[in-house]
């Protein structure tokens, strides 16, 4: 069965929705065509799956010891979802669309540290609000390297 697909186009978002399959995405296009900020698509049960900066997160780096909320070691051993935005204590805090826009470049460094600028910074923890529905983490950055990095939803503060 072949489905139309429609697609609208508000102020800076655009919608395609395809009726075949009842699926859709709702994204905001840079002028250099990349999805920027946020992402929205039909997830399993058709419930909306919001995607933070889709095309400009980057992979967690790799070889830092990653713990749940509890303080127990994730499996696997690396995150599964992307960083989208960084906040440092006391510094900068950026999604990555922002600092693109700012010309400020912010990556993983191969020591695991975050580069923001040219300020060295260390994961602390990263928060992902809802894991059923919002897809890739903010960074909480620190000075100084921890030995552990804490990966927190809004549902685990209450552990604390």
């Amino acid at each position: 069965m072949s489905g139309k697909i429609n697609t609208f186009k508000f102020k800076q978002w655009t919608l395609v929705a395809n009726e075949a399959d009842g699926k859709y995405n709702i994204c905001n296009l840079g002028s250099d065509g990349q999805k920027q900020f946020y992402e929205v698509v039909s997830g399993e049960y058709g419930q909306p799956t919001i995607i933070a900066e889709p095309e400009y997160a980057f992979d967690t780096p790799a070889n830092l010891l990653y713990v749940n909320a509890k303080g127990e070691g994730v499996k696997p051993d690396q995150p599964d979802q992307k960083i989208a935005g960084v906040v440092c204590k006391d510094g900068p805090r950026f999604s990555l669309t922002n600092a693109k826009s700012k010309g400020v470049v912010i990556k993983a460094n191969d020591d695991g540290s975050i580069q923001v600028g040219e300020e060295k910074w260390w994961l602390a923890t990263l928060f992902l609000k809802d894991k059923n529905r919002i897809r890739n983490y903010d960074a909480y950055c620190v000075r100084q390297q921890p030995e552990k990095v804490r990966i927190l939803e809004l549902g685990d503060l209450d552990l604390f």
